[in-house]
């Protein structure tokens, strides 16, 4: 595994997180043994980051513990402290320390004696939290009523064929020009996307291969934009649309009903699609965890040592008494499960518990309140599960179908949408044949070094053609736009940053001194403030570079406590300022933030407030702790009071007041006329949207998730590239004065109280939707969230949630699915055409 040169970044604070990059990455064209040694290494990253926390490690260390066994995780370790053969070494009992230890401590007395009959009376506790027994009553399993479509004697059959690339499987559907279904393939993707592909096209090849002719070919699932490009690939569309497609013409040609609500539950992504007349009128993704997914049941399956496809239906569907295992975080519900076992609780009864777990999860995490219908489908992977499908029917009390081919529903629907391309547009079929082996393709991967951003790019060449991925900054490299369409108005969050840094100079002047500002946080709202107060003070400004992989590592590894992910980011900042040499690092300690509603509080959060404080405290940030300055602010208290407190902190400095003052005036003379300009530039892009008659979105968020490119991978700059759409970045509406206490009325939250106000704004313009990105473990928006769909009148909503994850496929394909629900991708792809 060693042995390959490069390595796929893989998150490592989660398990659950790592396994969606993993598979990621996979889709993208790493090899196993290069997602193997990302994977390793996030393992070594997690505990430098989480558990040593910059503590100095001296040699000679011992590595013990299950995991010393595997060899990748020993060089990880080796590389992440920078130590050598001989001073990172495994013991021979290194999986028994924990054993040998308490051997030795009874050895010198102080062990307690065993009493093996207490011990048995534990093991057969039976008194556990119940729910009641299974039942397929009220479940329609529409799979096993419908008969094999049979091809005719003679002559070709025009086809269309749909593929389905996921995390856990890889599916197949050709069907006729009338829908009907003629050979479908359900098989694992076994993390080899390409080579699974090739497999199902010779399959197919070999069975009805010189019976039918290809017409079409449409992709879809996380590894849709590699494979199509590979197969030829005359459409490729996001899941939601895929599966729309499919259950719609399903329920009319099975049911002669209309189904109004789509639940599907696949490996790593669960999805929910309300439907009105035929048109996604509301959907959700799980927003950044794959716990209740498949792949979860499967693992857990493994664990008990029970096989998924033929014993798990059958001993839920047996239990009498199905264990509550809740539907907390997947590592969480394990940990139960094992604790159950050695309890001695019976298996059926725990397989029975797995399944409403997944159900709960899904409908507590993924549905969230919303409307579910009474005609709803349960398809996906997962709905091959019969145990799943009756905890649906009893939690719910609604009957569930389970449609006929429930596995490759999403690749009926590519097929039916590949049909709708190929006769819309009159062009022949791309598909390059069944023989892959046979196609010239090759994946390399280097870095850019054109800014500071070091993308990694994937380039992918096939018969001569180039394509790229993992691009944010450059126009060299940028991915293949998936509309023709271009955005009607100018790049908005690319002025917004432009006016950020209006007037910034690095280095220049400096009579008193460097002040490095990180380019993290509160920095992307009132960096027009600091800039202009320490300048007119004398000193030169100097930003630290725009956040990328070394300040992300860094910030985590520095971070004392388990923060969200903005906050380590702003940890990597300091340092970043500590390496430019600098003379002082400003991290104010801000309380709040001006407010139009004086009775009602404007904190900023907590975490924000106390960051100076606490990233002092990172051994790796505290030798330097000197050169923090940390004053205190209210801006919500008015001009005079920050002046003051201001004051203060400049004859810390030895500054005079009336310099101070004059400063001061500076500072907002600037934060000012920046934010007038945003709101010109906001009202000319109101005005050209409803001239025009044009869709935008709004990008809602905390400023540091909305405009740092390294923490949102670029998301807004990829919305326009890529699909033509026109951003507005929230602070550029006019929000002042928009009165949200008929929503919430006491939303102290600086930033919770704007984005309620925004959502109020975009309820009502017809024209405007909104993204709204927020980041895992963010105490304020898992509050705040819930009120906006309130705020906007009902107006469906995106949200995404990042972390650490590094691979974009996943908020890609709910940014599409969202477009295309609300009508984007339709309207502009009809008038283009």
């Amino acid at each position: 595994m060693m042995a390959t040169e490069r390595s796929a970044t893989i998150a490592g604070r989660c398990s659950v997180f790592a396994k969606t990059d993993m598979i990621h990455a996979q889709q993208r064209g790493y090899t196993p043994q290069e997602v193997l040694k990302g994977l390793c290494e996030a393992v070594a990253r997690n505990f430098k980051g989480t558990i040593v926390k910059g503590k100095n490690i001296v040699p000679p260390v011992a590595f013990v513990g299950g995991v010393a066994a595997n060899k990748g995780v020993v060089w990880a370790m080796r590389e992440a402290f920078e130590l050598g053969e001989g001073e990172l070494t495994v013991p021979k009992a290194y999986a028994w320390m924990g054993a040998l230890g308490a051997a030795v401590v009874e050895a010198r007395g102080h062990g307690r004696r065993m009493e093996l009959e207490r011990f048995r009376a534990y093991r057969v506790h039976h008194d556990f939290p119940t729910a009641e027994p299974l039942s397929l009553e009220n479940v329609v399993l529409l799979r096993d009523l419908v008969r094999p479509y049979e091809l005719p004697d003679e002559g070709k059959v025009e086809a269309y064929l749909g593929i389905d690339i996921g995390s856990v499987s890889t599916n197949f559907a050709l069907i006729t020009p009338e829908g009907e279904l003629i050979y479908e393939i359900y098989t694992r993707t076994r993390g080899r996307p390409v080579e699974v592909v090739a497999e199902g096209l010779r399959e197919i090849e070999e069975k009805v291969g010189d019976r039918v002719e290809i017409m079409g070919v449409g992709t879809t699932g996380s590894g849709r934009e590699l494979i199509g490009e590979l197969v030829g690939a005359d459409t490729i569309n996001d899941e939601i649309t895929a599966h729309k497609t499919g259950a719609t013409f399903i329920a009319e040609k099975f049911l002669g009903e209309e189904v109004d609500t789509i639940f599907e539950i696949g490996g790593q992504d669960s999805k929910f699609i309300s439907i009105q007349n035929g048109v996604v009128v509301d959907f959700t993704m799980n927003e950044a965890c794959a716990a209740g997914t498949g792949s979860f049941l499967e693992e857990q399956a493994e664990k008990l040592g029970i096989n998924i496809v033929d014993e798990f239906a059958q001993k839920a569907l047996s239990s009498k008494s199905p264990i509550r295992l809740g539907e907390r975080c997947t590592v969480f519900m394990e940990r139960d499960l094992v604790s159950y076992l050695q309890k001695g609780a019976r298996l059926e009864d725990l397989v029975a518990g797995l399944a409403y777990s997944v159900v709960h999860n899904y409908l507590n995490r993924v549905v969230r309140g919303r409307h579910i219908g009474d005609h709803i489908f349960f398809q996906g992977g997962t709905a091959y599960n019969d145990a799943v499908a009756a905890a649906f029917s009893k939690v719910l009390g609604k009957r569930i179908v389970v449609p006929p081919y429930n596995g490759v529903i999403g690749a009926i629907g590519m097929a039916l949408l590949a049909k709708e391309k190929v006769e819309h547009t009159g062009k022949r079929t791309r598909f390059r044949g069944y023989r892959l082996d046979q196609v010239d393709y090759k994946v390399r991967e280097f870095v850019c070094k054109g800014c500071p951003n070091r993308c990694v790019i994937k380039e992918f060449t096939i018969e001569g053609e180039r394509t790229y991925w993992g691009d944010k900054c450059s126009e060299r490299y940028r991915k293949r736009a998936k509309v023709e369409r271009k955005p009607s108005l100018p790049d908005l969050v690319a002025l917004r940053r432009e006016l950020l840094f209006e007037g910034y100079e690095e280095g220049k002047g400096g009579s008193r001194g460097s002040v490095g500002i990180p380019r993290s946080m509160y920095t992307y709202d009132r960096f027009p403030f600091w800039n202009a107060f320490f300048r007119e003070l004398g000193f030169s400004v100097v930003l630290s570079d725009e956040t990328n992989r070394e300040i992300i590592e860094e910030g985590i590894e520095a971070s004392v406590a388990e923060p969200c992910f903005p906050i380590k980011v702003a940890h990597g900042h300091i340092l970043a300022l500590v390496r430019k040499g600098v003379d002082y690092i400003f991290q104010p300690n801000v309380i709040n933030e001006e407010t139009d509603h004086p009775e009602v509080q404007s904190h900023l959060c907590v975490w924000g407030q106390t960051l100076p404080f606490v990233a002092a405290r990172s051994p790796l940030i505290a030798p330097h702790r000197d050169k923090l300055l940390s004053p205190t602010v209210h801006f919500r208290e008015g001009r005079e009071r920050v002046r003051e407190e201001l004051k203060d902190f400049g004859r810390s400095l030895g500054i005079p007041k009336k310099e101070v003052e004059r400063a001061v005036d500076a500072a907002y003379e600037a934060q000012e006329s920046f934010r007038r300009k945003l709101l010109e530039a906001g009202e000319e892009a109101l005005r050209t949207l409803r001239e025009r008659d044009e869709l935008g979105i709004v990008l809602v968020g905390r400023p540091y998730n909305t405009n740092d490119r390294g923490v949102n991978m670029d998301l807004p700059g990829k919305l326009r590239k890529y699909y033509g759409v026109d951003v507005i970045p929230m602070d550029m509406l006019p929000l002042w004065g928009t009165d949200i206490r008929d929503i919430n009325d006491n939303m102290f939250w600086n930033y919770g109280r704007k984005i309620l106000q925004v959502a109020k704004l975009v309820g009502k313009h017809p024209n405007l939707h909104i993204i709204y990105i927020s980041n895992f473990k963010c105490g304020p928006d898992s509050y705040i969230k819930h009120f906006v769909k309130e705020a906007s009148g009902g107006k469906p909503f995106l949200s995404l949630q990042l972390d650490e994850h590094s691979n974009d496929a996943g908020v890609l394909t709910r940014c599409e699915a969202y477009l295309d629900s609300k009508g984007f991708l339709r309207w502009w792809t009809r008038r283009v055409a």
